[in-house]
């Protein structure tokens, strides 16, 4: 067994030459190129068995950052030369020299080699350096039990070592060297929350020189200065040098700086004889773990995620000058910050932070130059910045009037000092303010009296055509009255007016239009219809711009109490019309089309429709003589008066009837309203105030032939489809506690890589215009093509509804967002997957107009700043610098990511999906282990921090992608297993499909199907995940109608184990093992979206701990589904759960259940609690061997034999009735007479600890871990167990394991069969498979045994 693939925390990071980070994993070190553009690395396994702890670096004689650029300029010998440098990495007992090589030929950045063997010493390693001694290069090693030693790491050999009087365990050391080992000092963290100084050379005769063999030296050195104040052990320790600054982080939750003046250098003291502590820094949740001293910032990391940036200099007073973000639960366990380079007077640095998750992220951050003199304001400014808590300022707003709504503008360049705010006021006004300077405010547009207390405003940006296009802000204000009116805000004078019925314009939205020049405006009137102009900007001379709008048909909203329209979006081309996708005040979802014949649409009760929503008055529409003269009608002239030629014809759209919702999900984000619909990537986002997020797809309509059953269509008869199109909800994501005012989803997916494009496209263009003029005259039947009766795979009608295939389009997966909202009084953006706030703005809640900059129409930059209004002010909160770095823009929220973290906490359980990719097509699909290469494992992984992630593993580079994350859970997974469908189940759309059911504590179940796709274009796998169903056995007894007679179930039950009983197309039966000693078996099915409880059994009266399911078939085909369950008594019990009726999910079949007292078979197994079972069989003369193999709490391996004899089957004239035939009379089960404990063989002293995890490679051959770290492979022979071989797990505290071999056979996916390769020891190429073992990391195993 060999190591393919390691996830575990990140325990030692260090930068080298500000162009490379080296990373320790385990026994891994992994090197990062940093300048390269795809941060290319290279790994090496260096210390076996130990973690690495620390990575020093041995520089070149002459200064390595100044060699590095100058042969860079020169373009000298790094370019036909390699670079190589001498690494000593250490952790545990171990040490080695590894060699970095750089400036390789043939596009390869960097290489990592073994420079000699692994030095094992006696005591631990705390710390180690550099030293040059008569010309030698030698290592200074600081020992945990307070002593150091003089290593040649070249020949392994120990020179010469050191104790201290005070022999105490160390948490933590620093060994400093200055010129020599005669000037070196240790500081040391001992376990008494104490800072001891000593030097270890403080007079040659209390230094034992020794030889190979080593000793013990006769004389120890005496601590010289005790530094007191820490209320815990301390985990790091920072020296800086050119101030003689110590920093230390310890147990207490703080970080001490220390006054200690000049250690390991020539002088007769050990710094200053009285050292002050300089400050105390509080600003933690939980431990600190590490410490970095700077010039001007002190660098902390600990166990509450966060690395925090204190600001030491003038001025500064030792406050939070910035808060690092970006790691899942678990804390930071690594930190590195490099030397940093000079750019304009600040000094840049490299921050490196690596969590508990296996993540490594980076920043980039600027320090300004010590003692650089300045303004107090503009420190406080600086550092208010950089706080998450954004400052706010006041504009000033000046204009007449109190301020009631507010937008921004930009140019387009995501400038916030060039950037607009507008301001509606109650007295009909709009004024124009600048964001980068408080009280210069100017009037833009005044309305007339219609306008005042009350008016509602938005604003689109598009593009104006011309030679020189420009960006045009177009305006839009409503009134009491119906009164709408549309300008641009470069041209005020020249506007647009419009009528939105007769009443209350209740609210406006903006969609933009495929053409950039264009955009549709939606407004709610009364009586719950939606008025919708198209508006396009055209050029008028040099510089200015004329509105054109054109009407559309209005839609109409269901009846209901609130009855406007909040948000919208515009989805592409498909037949007969275009798709709209609107929210509403109510909380409901609405699919309109254009084109679609008026009629009642699905959630829209016809009969209760009022009939006043049905008319649209005339009064104040505008009228033109015809299609040509529509641009004058429209058009207003310099006074703002409507141009008109009084010919009387009604503009298209006006006199159509509304269109009707296809589909509506009524009330769907409660009763308080959707707030946001956004589309990305072919899927649709919407958010309301309910605290959801919803993840929707418009799943097209089965087309059906029209026609009588017995004749077949002619040429050129029409098709229609069966109910049209239909909104699907995939999954819901909540937001965090408290946080139930979502307003906005913001992407965060990168865009994909494209090239130049002109700003619009002439061919969208036209495909807009034509689509418009098919579908805006309300027509429909027209016979499309894609409209095709058969679906083989994907429909045509498919591509067209999603645009599929069309320029700019994607195919349809989840990308990853946050949520912006309101929490108490706060508005917080909010990362569902890290479980962080990114940004928090004390605003005074949600009751108020607001905007975030920049506007986020499509990806959101990662930093944002925040518009209000309270207390009639306008107030702003100040973005980050709009100074660019490699890194990215400076302030951003996030950083850059050079690994993604799976999991913060333990992870408890591990399911396989399958294997997708590969050399061959991109479709390949396979569940066994090809020898493709570049191929991808799907696993999915269930953690302590009560998320499950979706991972993608190449197995070739060791790749690891993150492709989901869902977090519906409220307590720890515990338990996973997967359904698949058969291969070539969905062809051309997905690899993979499986339903996943997950569960654990809180007796929480959570059901979804996962679809597993390829990227042709990226050459890696995607997901989809729709969420199916869930289940808590507490709400289960809510909905019971007598539940006061019964007992409620424990809240606190936990889902132990899962298995999957039996599998069709239309459920799914799984049983569960509970804590609180019942046996549960529930149904799923997919159509209802439900869990239901079929039956439970109490037998065990314990807490049952393992369930493993056994599928049977006899001779005649008859098939015997089996169940074994173990707890904690160490018993296993055999169950029969054939019945077809119960496993078909009938509810009524309550014989079958009351048939069913006990268990058909009981023995023992283990002393104590049975953790894990295996399951096989083989078949006989007169029946079949089923083995059963169990590992324990106490540490033991047992294997079952038991033998199964088929009952007799009635006979009709000699002929053998299968079970078929008994289906309606009676089922053939297995009673204790059919089965007998034929043996028992045991392996005492398998594991160390208790056996967590055991699972079946394939026939003949298990693997079992356990907290021991040991993963052992055991072969089945006719006496038992025979060991093969054992590999130490990087895995700390394994709970779960996975293992495949072979290929899966034809319609064996329910029933989790095996298959090994039958030719496979045949040809001599022995045993071959994976195995993936899971606890506090994640580790993939390759395993390759020869032929016994």
């Amino acid at each position: 067994m060999e190591t393919v693939v390691l996830i575990a925390p990140i325990t030692a990071l260090e930068f080298f030459l500000e162009d490379y980070l080296l990373k320790g994993e385990g026994p891994i070190l992994t090197v990062f190129s940093l300048q390269s553009r795809t941060r290319a690395s290279a790994s090496i396994d260096v210390l076996q068995h130990y973690r690495i702890h620390g990575v020093r670096p041995k520089y070149k004689h002459k200064q390595p950052q100044q060699n590095h650029e100058a042969e860079k300029e020169e373009g000298g010998s790094s370019a036909t030369e390699p670079d190589l440098y001498d690494l000593a990495v250490f952790g545990g007992k171990g040490v080695r020299l590894v060699r970095l090589i750089t400036q390789l030929h043939g596009g390869e950045p960097v290489r990592l080699e073994a420079h000699g063997p692994l030095i094992e010493l006696r005591d631990w390693i705390l710390d180690l350096c550099w030293l040059t001694q008569d010309g030698r290069a030698l290592l200074g090693v600081a020992l945990a039990h307070n002593s150091v030693l003089l290593l040649d790491p070249h020949e392994g050999i120990p020179l010469a070592r050191c104790g201290c009087l005070d022999g105490c365990l160390l948490y933590s050391a620093l060994l400093l060297v200055d010129q020599s080992w005669n000037n070196s000092v240790l500081v040391g963290g001992t376990v008494f929350n104490q800072l001891v100084l000593w030097r270890p050379n403080r007079r040659a005769e209390e230094v034992e020189v020794v030889g190979e063999e080593g000793g013990d030296p006769e004389r120890k050195a005496p601590v010289e200065r005790r530094l007191l104040g820490h209320g815990g052990v301390i985990f790091s320790i920072s020296y800086l040098r050119a101030k003689g600054w110590l920093a230390s982080a310890s147990d207490d939750r703080s970080v001490r700086v220390w006054g200690v003046g000049a250690l390991g250098g020539p002088g007769p003291t050990c710094g200053e004889p009285d050292p002050a502590c300089l400050m105390v820094l509080y600003g933690h949740q939980a431990r600190v773990f590490s410490v970095h001293l700077s010039p001007g910032k002190v660098y902390s990391a600990g166990e509450d995620g966060c690395c925090l940036v204190w600001d030491w200099s003038r001025g500064g007073g030792g406050k939070v000058a910035q808060t690092l973000k970006g790691h899942r639960a678990g804390g930071i366990r690594a930190l590195a910050v490099s030397q940093g380079r000079e750019e304009g007077g600040t000094r840049a640095r490299w921050v490196a932070t690596g969590g508990a998750d296996g993540g490594v992220r980076l920043w980039r951050v600027e320090e300004t130059k010590v003692g650089e003199e300045d303004d107090d304001e503009e420190e406080e400014e600086e550092e208010k910045e950089e706080v998450g808590m954004a400052a706010m300022t006041d504009l000033k707003f000046s204009g007449r009037g109190t301020p009631k709504g507010v937008c921004v503008v930009e140019d387009g360049t995501a400038n916030w000092a060039r950037s607009k705010i507008l301001a509606c006021t109650d007295q009909g006004a709009v004024y124009q303010g600048s964001c980068a300077a408080a009280g210069q405010w100017e009037l833009l547009w005044q309305g007339d009296r219609a306008y005042q207390s009350y008016c509602v405003m938005e604003v689109l940006t598009v593009t104006v055509k011309g030679a020189t296009p420009r960006k045009a802000h177009l305006c839009v204000v409503g009134n009491l009255s119906g009164g709408i009116h549309v300008f641009d805000t470069s041209r005020p004078q020249r506007g647009l007016s419009l009528r939105g019925g007769d009443g209350k314009i209740h609210s406006l939205v903006w969609v933009e239009g495929h053409a950039p020049h264009a955009g549709y405006l939606l407004a709610s009137g009364s009586h719950g219809l939606v008025h919708r102009w198209r508006v396009e900007a055209r050029p008028d001379g040099d510089s200015g711009s004329v509105l054109i709008a054109e009407p559309r048909p209005p839609f109409a909203l269901p009846p209901c109490a609130k009855r406007w329209l909040t948000s919208a979006v515009r989805l592409r081309k498909s037949p007969p019309g275009a798709l709209w996708v609107c929210g509403d005040r109510r909380g409901s979802l609405l699919l309109f089309q254009e084109g679609s014949r008026p009629r009642g649409g699905v959630g829209v009760d016809e009969e209760r429709e009022d009939p006043d929503s049905l008319i649209t008055s005339s009064a104040g529409r505008q009228t033109n003589a015809d299609a040509e003269n529509e641009k004058e009608t429209n058009c207003c002239d310099e006074e703002g008066k409507e141009w008109s030629d009084g010919g009387g014809k009604k503009p298209a759209g006006q006199g159509d009837p509304p269109l009707q919702p296809l589909s509506c999900l009524f009330g769907v984000h409660g009763k308080q309203g959707v707030t946001s619909v956004c589309e990305h990537r072919g899927l649709l986002y919407s958010a309301g105030r309910d605290g959801c997020v919803r993840v929707l797809r418009v799943r097209p309509a089965t087309p059906q032939w029209v026609l009588p059953v017995d004749r077949r269509p002619s040429a050129g008869e029409i098709m229609e489809p069966d109910g049209g199109p239909q909104l699907e909800v995939l999954r819901v994501q909540r937001a965090c506690k408290g946080m139930e005012w979502l307003e906005r989803v913001l992407i965060l997916a990168p865009p994909e890589p494209s090239t130049a494009e002109p700003l619009w496209d002439e061919e969208e263009e036209e495909e807009e215009k034509e689509e418009e003029e098919e579908g805006g005259g309300g027509g429909g039947g027209v016979e499309k093509e894609g409209w095709c009766h058969e679906q083989a795979g994907e429909t045509k009608a498919e591509q067209e509804l999603t645009g599929r295939g069309k320029k700019g389009w994607h195919d349809g997966r989840e990308c990853r967002f946050v949520v912006a909202g309101f929490q108490a009084v706060n508005f917080v953006v909010w990362d569902p997957v890290r479980q962080e706030r990114l940004l928090t703005v004390p605003c005074g809640g949600g009751h108020r107009s607001w905007i975030l900059w920049p506007p986020c129409k499509s990806l959101w930059p990662g930093y944002g700043a925040l518009v209000f209004i309270k207390h009639g002010a306008v107030v702003a909160t100040q973005p980050p610098r709009e100074t660019s770095t490699s890194a990215g823009v400076a302030g951003k929220t996030g950083a850059c990511g050079l690994r993604e973290g799976v999991h913060g906490k333990g992870i408890g359980c591990v399911c396989r999906l399958g294997r997708v990719g590969g050399t061959g097509d991109g479709s390949q699909t396979t569940r066994g282990m090809g020898s493709d290469e570049g191929h991808w494992e799907v696993l999915v992984t269930g953690g302590e921090d009560t998320s499950l992630t979706v991972l993608a593993v190449q197995p070739s580079s060791g790749t690891v992608q993150v492709l989901s994350v869902i977090t519906d859970h409220i307590s720890n997974i515990r338990t996973l297993v997967a359904v698949l469908d058969p291969a070539g189940a969905r062809p051309g759309k997905h690899s993979l499909s499986a339903l996943l059911v997950s569960a654990g504590g809180r007796a929480q179940m959570q059901c979804y199907r996962l679809l597993i796709g390829w990227d042709e274009k990226r050459r890696e796998p995607y997901c989809q995940v729709i969420q199916v169903a869930s289940h808590r056995l507490d709400e289960l007894w809510e909905k019971r109608r007598n539940r006061h007679k019964t007992v409620k179930a424990d809240p606190e039950t936990r889902y132990m184990s899962i298995a999957v009983v039996n599998s069709d197309a239309a459920t799914a039966v799984v049983a569960l093992a509970c804590s609180d000693g019942a046996i549960r078996l529930f149904s799923i099915s997919e159509v209802k979206g439900q869990f239901d409880l079929l039956w439970e059994s109490f037998y065990h009266h314990r807490c049952v701990l393992s369930v493993a399911p056994c599928c049977l078939v006899d001779a005649t085909g008859n098939r015997y589904r089996l169940l074994l369950s173990a707890a904690t008594d160490g018993r296993i019990a055999l169950w029969d759960f054939t019945p077809t009726s119960l496993l078909a999910g009938n509810l009524n079949s309550k014989s079958d259940t009351s048939s069913r007292p006990g268990p058909c078979l009981t023995f023992p197994a283990h002393q104590s609690g049975v953790n894990s079972l295996a399951v096989w069989q083989e078949r006989t003369e007169d029946g079949c061997l089923v083995t059963v193999a169990s590992g324990g709490d106490d540490g033991q391996l047992t294997l079952s034999v038991v033998q199964v004899r088929y009952p007799e089957v009635q006979t009709d004239g000699g002929r053998v009735l299968s079970q078929e035939h008994h289906h309606h009379h009676h089922q053939l089960l297995l009673s204790p007479a059919n089965l007998t404990l034929l043996s028992q063989s045991r392996v005492s002293l398998a594991h160390s600890a208790p056996v967590t995890a055991l699972s079946l490679l394939c026939p003949g051959f298990l693997v079992s871990t356990s907290p021991d770290q040991r993963v052992r492979l055991w072969r089945v022979c006719s006496t038992g167990l025979r060991p093969m071989e054992a590999l130490y797990s990087h895995v700390a505290d394994a709970a779960g394991l996975a293992a495949w071999g072979g290929e899966r056979g034809p319609g064996e996916g329910d029933e989790g069969w095996v298959k090994a390769d039958p030719g496979c020891e045949s040809r001599g190429l022995g045993l071959g498979g994976w195995v993936v073992v899971c606890g506090q990391g994640l580790q993939l195993l390759h395993v390759r045994t020869s032929s016994p």
